[in-house]
């Protein structure tokens, strides 16, 4: 990726740094989802804003496998959140498992899986335009393990039904990669090489997808 492409994920994702002290408050909202095969669905996050009215930039999170009621996977997002605020970014923790009777899915993966949450993505992106202090053209998208895995859907258009617009940019720590068919969103990829359960050597493969040979996406990892 060029230097000056590198510059624009960064500063979107990265930027926005407030030098004041800003306030951090978070509740649970629900707003209307629908499933892969059209039928309506009743999702919740958790919304997290900076104080004033903004309009502010904006990132949905999606964690790991665990969930947002286990306590490690709680304590990360929570962490992000109060980050992310602090930076002047709403943020929306979604619970993709608990609306689909699942408190994790750690021991079936599949049980709730990439496409699914990729679909909970575009579902926020609907809801946020009931939300005055969000600003519909700054929004991006984090996830962690079977987090990032939904990342890597969300970032593909292949998957993505017409009535839908990309994100302005993506970020994925330690996902599960397989390949992409249509990168149209800058995205970058957080991985450890020393990681068994998600290797890095499976985002590396990445290099040599179609989808990213004729994207004009930026691609890091």
């Amino acid at each position: 990726m060029s230097r000056k492409m590198h510059m624009r994920v960064s500063t979107f994702v990265f930027g926005f740094v407030f030098l004041c002290s800003c306030s951090w408050a978070a509740e649970w909202v629900g707003f209307e989802g629908r499933t892969v095969g059209g039928d309506k669905l009743q999702l919740r996050g958790i919304l997290n804003k900076p104080i004033g009215d903004g309009p502010f930039p904006a990132v949905v999170l999606f964690c790991g496998c665990g969930g947002l009621k286990n306590e490690n996977d709680a304590k990360q997002q929570e962490a992000w959140a109060k980050r992310l605020t602090s930076w002047g970014y709403v943020s929306l923790q979604v619970d993709s498992y608990g609306p689909r009777n699942y408190d994790t899915v750690c021991d079936n993966n599949y049980a709730v899986n990439s496409l699914m949450r990729s679909y909970d993505a575009y579902s926020v992106k609907s809801y946020r335009a009931t939300l005055a202090f969000v600003d519909s053209k700054n929004l991006a998208v984090m996830g962690w393990s079977h987090g990032g895995w939904a990342v890597m859907r969300i970032v593909d258009g292949l998957y993505r039904d017409t009535d839908s617009t990309a994100f302005q940019a993506a970020i994925a720590f330690y996902p599960w990669c397989d390949m992409l068919s249509d990168l149209d969103t800058p995205l970058l990829i957080l991985s450890g090489e020393k990681d068994e359960m998600c290797p890095a050597s499976s985002c590396e493969l990445l290099r040599d997808s179609p989808g990213l040979k004729e994207s004009s996406c930026e691609f890091t990892l």
